[in-house]
């Protein structure tokens, strides 16, 4: 397994192009009109979002758009977007890592605002409901 954050515009050009087909899913299927692949590269060039791309013996399996969220005592990374492959077995053996990477970074929390069904796959990593998120839309 082979995981790549892409941080500058160099990875961006190298890799964005196989997590694309992996988030749009995700954006046609969970997303409620927040955000398309076309932001999330967008905001991945900016350096607002990091992408993460992992790929198993040359495939890319699993992409994960994330941000560092700065509240005013702890710092949390939020997952905005995760798919692929085999969702679930590729997260498990990614997950140590990411968390380390996390931790490495100075955040204390990894959170996601998500439909039920990713929230039950994530509680498989051991996230737990704080918050329920309710939306007016005008």
């Amino acid at each position: 397994m082979n995981v790549t954050f892409i941080t500058s515009p160099a990875l961006l050009a190298q890799h964005f192009f196989k997590a694309a087909p992996l988030l749009q899913p995700v954006i046609d299927q969970a997303a409620r009109g927040e955000f398309t692949v076309e932001d999330i590269r967008r905001l991945t060039e900016a350096g607002r979002v990091i992408t993460a791309l992992i790929e198993k013996d040359g495939e890319a399996v699993l992409a994960m758009a994330f941000e560092f969220v700065h509240y005013p005592q702890k710092l949390a990374v939020n997952i905005l977007a995760l798919g692929g492959q085999s969702v679930d077995e590729v997260a498990s053996e990614f997950w140590d890592t990411f968390k380390e990477w996390c931790r490495s970074a100075g955040a204390s929390a990894i959170e996601a605002s998500c439909s039920e069904a990713m929230a039950r796959l994530l509680r498989r990593q051991e996230f737990k409901s704080v918050y329920r998120v309710v939306r007016l839309e005008l």
